[in-house]
């Protein structure tokens, strides 16, 4: 890898962790450039401006958080399946992104009108459509279900966000049973 692209990336890193410790507000710029070992003339010349890094950080992290959404999402007349997949693969990317994930958590309760929010609000609404797609979709198989896409879009994303941060802070563990419970709870309400 080049110097070039061996800084980008430390910088990029460096940012990320910043802002999910410390939140994107909460993280100065001084901060980001001590902590990367460069100056801010380096870090403007790569990004442009703070903002400029959150929307790379979003961008690098996000759109791979996307993909997975994207893929486990599409629907095969399964809605169990599915959900037992976005569940999973979730969490494992979660793991395997844990700054990346907490940021992700922190930016989508962003409050409207600040610069964080602003800059998650393209991957929110992205992430938000797919999801309510699957709902629709199952819709056509489950007629209860009509109507209520972006409820069931959200009260999932909720309930996903609230068992994998135990997982992540080690207090739970990916298994087979868990998956099933997380997946057993969400249906039970959606059928009852």
């Amino acid at each position: 890898m080049s110097e070039e692209k061996t800084t980008r990336r430390t910088i990029l890193e460096t940012a990320l962790d910043l802002f999910a410790l410390q939140g994107y507000e909460g993280t100065g710029v001084q901060q980001i450039v001590d902590n990367s070992g460069i100056t801010k003339p380096t870090m403007y010349h790569y990004f442009g401006h703070k903002r400029g890094l959150l929307d790379e950080v979003i961008h690098t992290w996000g759109r791979s958080l996307f993909d997975i959404y994207e893929k486990s999402a599409d629907y095969q007349h399964d809605l169990v399946m599915n959900l037992n997949l976005l569940t999973r693969e979730t969490i494992t990317f979660a793991l395997a992104n844990q700054s990346f994930y907490r940021l992700h958590c922190a930016l989508s309760a962003a409050a409207p009108g600040t610069e964080s929010h602003a800059a998650y609000e393209p991957l929110r609404k992205d992430i938000n459509a797919c999801i309510e797609t699957l709902f629709a979709k199952a819709s056509k198989d489950h007629g209860n279900m009509k109507g209520r896409e972006k409820l069931y879009s959200e009260s999932f994303q909720g309930m996903l966000k609230a068992w994998t941060l135990p997982v992540l802070n080690t207090e739970l563990q990916l298994t087979d049973d868990l998956l099933h419970r997380v997946v057993h709870q969400f249906m039970h309400g959606i059928f009852s």
